[in-house]
């Protein structure tokens, strides 16, 4: 099996010449979410491995890059995730509103907002997880502004606003700026609710009329979108049913999606424990057992050697390899035979250990029947994704003193699924 590592970067699939700005057409740019892959990425997957009709499958769906890129280019889709806000985010990014029908709501909205008194009681009521984040000032400035959102009759226009409100959210809290870390700054200037509301408001407008645009100039019609709240380890989905796979699992000890959506968690009354939705999550750190048996030797190899040094993370890297496995499992089932699945991942690092994600996902894939037909290592460019943290976690420069280096490059794995074969994977038992 090829080591990734010992890969050239293929400099077609890097994009090292795109800026960040030229990711951010039609609707990638509503909703800020860490980590995502670039579109121009996805398009080139999608238009590569499937054909206008056919049904595209994004079992980690994230902020929905792949189900845009997907209705762009006439393809059917399903995303999946078990985070409500990446719901909220992917399907305000897909629905696509007349633009004169939105912006004769805007208009209705915006008045109501300046019409509209804020009561005394507001912030003595709130949520205390709300009130640990948000100034008393800020937060009923945004009050007054989510009961307009709430009362608009229209789905589509109030799930349009509630993503524009949830974005808005950590510029005005004090949520230590460009931190990946729930982290408070008391000296942070916050910006005035209403105004950042407003001037996100008509980007996103502007955006969803270059969407509606596209979508009629390339005329690939009104195809199938379909986002839903959904564990990839349990797809709720009949067997052969998509035609191309395009998805990118999170990170081993990466990022804590629950914890960096917290606020829109909160503000939309999912739950006021983000405790609970993180256990929902693959390998999360909740669970106390150690997976011994993944369907990768290289993950058992590393596990074995953790459990010596570092038990806690030895536990965290078995759980997510397990839970891993079994995602790719529900993959192979719900696809079609001959049909293709790309996983986007990178390789990572935890306090000096080498955590090698895709020569593990490549045996996982093989291990369950897979045929791993194609590996790609492309470089991060350097214009959309710094590869620096500092020593708080925040992104940083390579002028930064006290910095080190993450992610560099990631690896686009195509796998098949063969035709009449018979999946005879290793059985992962705890």
């Amino acid at each position: 099996m090829t080591n990734p590592n010992f890969l050239k970067t293929d400099r077609e699939w890097s994009f090292e010449k795109i800026k960040r700005q030229e990711t951010l057409y039609a609707t990638h740019g509503y909703h800020k979410y860490p980590a995502k892959f670039i579109p121009q990425l996805v398009r080139k997957v999608i238009i590569k491995y499937s054909k206008p009709g056919e049904v595209v499958l994004d079992s980690f769906g994230g902020c929905g890059t792949t189900l845009v890129e997907a209705k762009l280019n006439g393809r059917k889709s399903i995303g999946l995730d078990v985070n409500k806000v990446a719901v909220l985010i992917s399907k305000a990014k897909t629905i696509g509103i007349k633009p004169e029908l939105l912006q004769g709501k805007n208009k209705i909205l915006l008045e109501k907002i300046k019409g509209k008194t804020i009561s005394k009681d507001y912030y003595e009521h709130a949520n205390e997880r709300l009130k640990y984040w948000f100034k008393p000032e800020q937060y009923n400035n945004l009050k007054l502004i989510y009961d307009c959102i709430q009362e608009e009759s229209n789905k589509k226009i109030k799930l349009l606003y509630n993503c524009c409100f949830s974005n808005i959210l950590k510029n005005c809290s004090i949520w230590l700026a460009k931190s990946i870390k729930p982290q408070r700054d008391f000296e942070k200037k916050e910006e005035e609710p209403v105004t950042v509301f407003k001037k996100h408001l008509n980007y996103m407008t502007k955006k969803n009329e270059e969407f509606v645009g596209l979508i009629n100039s390339r005329k690939v019609g009104d195809v199938s979108c379909l986002m839903k709240k959904g564990d990839a380890r349990k797809v709720n989905l009949p067997k052969e049913h998509v035609d191309l796979i395009v998805t990118s699992p999170p990170y081993v000890t990466s990022y804590e999606y629950a914890e960096l959506h917290q606020l829109s968690i909160l503000w939309f009354g999912y739950t006021d424990d983000i405790k609970k939705i993180k256990k929902n999550f693959v390998g999360t750190m909740s669970k106390k057992k150690i997976r011994i048996t993944t369907g990768s030797d290289t993950a058992e190899e590393l596990i074995q050697k953790l459990k010596d040094k570092r038990l806690k993370l030895a536990r965290h890297v078995s759980n997510y390899y397990f839970d891993l496995a079994k995602c790719y499992k529900e993959m192979y089932r719900v696809l079609r035979d001959n049909k293709y699945l790309c996983i986007i991942i990178g390789d990572t690092e935890y306090e000096n250990i080498k955590i090698p994600n895709a020569k593990i996902t490549m045996e996982l894939l093989k291990n369950i029947g897979f045929e791993v037909k194609t590996v790609i290592k492309r470089k991060l460019s350097s214009k959309i994704f710094t590869p620096y943290r500092d020593e708080s976690g925040r992104f940083t420069d390579a002028n930064h003193g006290n910095k080190r280096k993450i992610y560099q490059y990631e690896y686009l794995i195509f796998a098949r699924k063969p035709k009449g074969k018979v999946r005879g994977e290793r059985n992962a038992k705890s």
